[in-house]
């Protein structure tokens, strides 16, 4: 009996073993990647391409460029558990995710293999085989080649417009996220280890979406971790920390370290138009991250879960900064007001920022503003109103005088990858995301 025991246990061992060593490096690259080798000397040429051949605890390194998905879809689901890395030199030497390397995915509204569905899309809610990390590290999501302008593919990226128009071939913008991952249960019966899920040193820009822009949705126990990223001219509901489990021991977030900035609303639906949004069954810190300009809220937790905040700068949110259930809670009251704050949550602070974007960008921001809040504050002469408090964040002149918009009206007008770079490169007051 003892013999037999040994025997198993020895067999297990040696399986794990296999199946851990199993796990294959992967590599990618737009200048000279071709084929589907995918090793270092012989990269392939888009992550859609290697989708097929990816197993489960996988990594795929992605080198410096633009990529558009197989077949310039725009989209890379996966049903998996793998590792993504972006932001590395062409020969995968050296690393620099937000400045010489950058790994941009993208897409072509004008594709005939084009799909709304989310750039990055990890969907394991029917995945049971073996656990593995979940890393999502290094990438740029830009989803302004995938939107549908209302100056056509050749013209200003200055609105965006929802749905398709058959007679020119675009198709609709994308609204379903940008990054989604979401898990379920871990390995047969949920026996497995919990999960394990992080999102770090990435830019998510220019979505226009419903849902949330980056979304992580963990289940019992999972542990995600969602720090140094910059979610920078969305719409919708910029980062978004949900569960697929209602029961004891909820997923378990760690947010940190990130900056949001210029989320719109995207419809008349209060929850659209937030810096972060949750569900109601998580367990969730925030921490030192900057949250400003929502055309809603700093926060909405209108789900009424308990958060614990600590050292987050709130600031220039045009509804309120902070939403509890349906009552609105500006953030120099917050810890005294709010009821599901966790009682050690300190330091947050509601403080003014500039933001380095360019002043075209700028402009246009502004003048939307001005237009769609304060249409009589063309002879502001007081400092300190709301649209001169957004002049400040911006870096534009705070006289009071109008702002000179264009032409058209503009509803998530495209930022560059430099003006998103160089609002993230460095933090704010100590607090935020910062070039990797």
């Amino acid at each position: 009996m003892r013999t037999t025991t040994l025997l198993i246990l020895f067999s297990a061992l040696l399986f794990g073993a296999a199946e851990h060593a199993a796990a294959k490096d992967w590599y990618v690259s737009a200048q000279r990647g071709k084929g589907k080798s995918g090793t270092k000397e012989k990269p392939a040429k888009d992550l859609g391409n290697l989708l097929a051949k990816l197993e489960p605890g996988d990594t795929v390194h992605i080198a410096e460029g633009v990529y558009l998905g197989r077949g310039e879809n725009g989209s890379d689901e996966i049903t998996i558990p793998v590792s993504l890395i972006g932001g590395y030199s062409d020969d995968f030497s050296s690393r620099d995710p937000w400045g010489a390397h950058r790994t941009v995915f993208s897409g072509d509204n004008l594709s005939k293999n084009y799909t709304p569905n989310p750039a990055l899309f990890m969907d394991l809610m029917k995945y049971g085989d073996a656990n593995h990390p979940i890393l999502v590290d290094g990438i740029i999501f830009d989803a302004a080649g995938r939107n549908r302008y209302k100056g056509g593919a050749d013209g200003p990226r200055l609105e965006v417009l929802p749905m398709a128009n058959p007679k020119t071939g675009e198709n609709p913008s994308p609204s379903l996220g940008t990054v989604v991952i979401r898990v379920s249960k871990s390995e047969k019966f949920d026996q497995g280890p919990r999960w394990k899920v992080t999102v770090q040193n990435c830019i998510v820009m220019n979505s226009t979406t419903t849902q949330g822009c980056l979304s992580v949705s963990g289940y019992k126990d999972s542990e995600i971790t969602i720090r140094n990223n910059l979610i920078i001219n969305n719409s919708g509901m910029a980062l978004f920390a949900g569960s697929k489990f209602t029961g004891e021991g909820p997923p378990k977030f760690l947010i940190e370290n990130n900056t949001v900035l210029f989320t719109w609303r995207h419809t008349i639906n209060n929850r659209t138009g937030a810096s972060f949004a949750c569900d109601k069954y998580i367990d969730a810190t925030l921490k030192n991250n900057v949250f400003a300009v929502a055309d809603r809220y700093g926060i909405n937790n209108d789900s009424g879960t308990k958060l614990l905040l600590l050292g987050n700068n709130i600031t220039g949110n045009l509804t309120s900064d902070y939403l509890e259930g349906s009552t609105y809670i500006g953030w120099a009251d917050v810890e005294d007001e709010a009821d599901l704050l966790h009682e050690d949550s300190e330091g947050n602070v509601s403080e003014p920022i500039q933001v380095p974007v360019s002043k075209e960008w700028a402009t246009n921001f502004a003048s939307r503003v001005v237009v769609e809040r304060e249409q009589l504050e063309a002879d502001v002469k007081v400092k300190g109103t709301p649209a001169n408090d957004l002049r400040r964040i911006l870096g534009l002149p705070v006289d009071g005088g109008e702002i000179k918009g264009p032409d058209s009206p503009v509803f998530v007008h495209a930022m560059s990858v430099d003006d998103a770079c160089a609002a993230g490169a460095q933090q704010y007051g100590g607090r935020g995301c910062q070039k990797p």
